[in-house]
């Protein structure tokens, strides 16, 4: 299983698309963050002992979706390459391939997270600070911050695994990464109204409180996670039979 996790992480550290996607999120954390939420700050938001802690939950919603891209290349790049079938036949079952990518991905998007929502609001308070303006003393509720946005980085990030094991092909699999959180669940949200908080996108943003949120108050953050957590399992089960049963071609 060692060897199976290592190479799961050379895959992840030796394509390029992995080092753009980092430098491009970078990119949109200093333009946002520091410009736009700390020097172009609003000046409402200087007087809000959360504007900080919101910045957080901000960049988590809006950066999640390139972990979730990385994970899903981290799949996909072997099917459209053909060079799944190395890597199942160096691993004496199958079930150790995928379980590999599941673990380098959890631990990736964990600390792709944590990396993210550390920098957001340092970044807002060193742009207003370099535009000598100050945010009044500000509250963070550090345990509810953690929880969620790492549930939904992480959520979000397997996702994005699991579109590419079930789909096995990389434009079909980035086009319902993108589409399915709002265009699929948008068009299903007309015809479930309040229950659209149980579709799964829809009630993996309701963990952090944003999205599709008409009725997000219609479930707690922790039932949400739960309601997301059912559809992963669910999905990961199916996906799993798959890989153990299709061809890998």
């Amino acid at each position: 299983m060692i060897s199976n996790i290592k190479a799961e992480l050379r895959k992840v550290f030796t394509v390029r698309s992995t080092y753009f996607i980092l430098a491009f999120v970078l990119g949109l954390e200093i333009l946002f963050g520091f410009y736009g939420s700390g020097w172009r700050v609003n000046p409402q938001d200087l007087h809000n002992p959360m504007a900080l802690s919101d910045d957080v939950t901000a960049a988590i919603n809006f950066v999640s979706v390139f972990v979730a891209l990385i994970a899903t290349l981290l799949v996909a790049h072997e099917y459209r390459y053909n060079t799944i079938m190395y890597s199942l036949t160096l691993s004496k079952r199958r079930s150790r391939v995928l379980f590999a990518k599941v673990l380098v991905i959890s631990v990736f998007a964990i600390i792709f997270t944590l990396v993210a929502g550390t920098l957001s609001p340092l970044l807002s308070a060193w742009g207003a600070d370099a535009h000598h303006l100050h945010f009044v003393p500000q509250t963070f509720h550090y345990g509810t911050l953690l929880w969620r946005n790492l549930f939904f980085g992480w959520g979000y990030a397997m996702a994005g695994l699991l579109i590419a094991t079930l789909i096995r092909n990389q434009i079909g699999a980035i086009v319902a990464l993108f589409i399915a959180p709002t265009t699929i669940e948008g068009i299903l949200s007309l015809l479930l109204k309040r229950n659209t908080v149980y579709l799964p996108f829809s009630a993996l943003h309701t963990v952090i409180g944003q999205g599709m949120d008409t009725y997000r108050n219609a479930i707690t953050p922790l039932h949400a996670a739960m309601v997301f957590s059912a559809y992963l399992l669910g999905g990961g089960i199916i996906a799993w039979i798959l890989f153990l049963k299709r061809d890998a071609n």
